[in-house]
């Protein structure tokens, strides 16, 4: 359980690094790795058994190395920037609450 959080907690930095101008990560390719990390862990929780089919795998290793190479270009600031979004949404604000407080 705790690896598909922390996938879930990587996709989700690497697309709020993303949308700060460090690396290239789509919409539809963070939308696709919801539901893989949401049907692991559904699968997980049911039977104890916790994986990623192969297509998972190929969707989650192309996340982590856009990820790697945030971490390697990205200023600290911007790392902290987003990992406190990343704590505050999981303290319950949403991303948009957040994207107007912003503008």
């Amino acid at each position: 359980m705790n690896a598909a959080q922390t996938l879930c907690q990587a996709m989700i930095l690497t697309g709020l690094l993303a949308e700060a101008g460090y690396g290239i990560a789509t919409f539809e390719q963070m939308q696709d790795a919801e539901t893989v990390i949401s049907t692991a862990f559904d699968r997980g929780c049911d039977s104890g058994i916790w994986s990623l089919d192969d297509d998972g795998f190929r969707q989650f290793a192309a996340i982590l190395t856009t990820y790697d190479r945030q971490l390697q270009r990205a200023p600290l600031s911007a790392i902290a920037a987003a990992s406190d979004r990343l704590d505050r949404f999981r303290a319950g604000e949403s991303f948009e609450d957040m994207a107007r407080k912003r503008a």
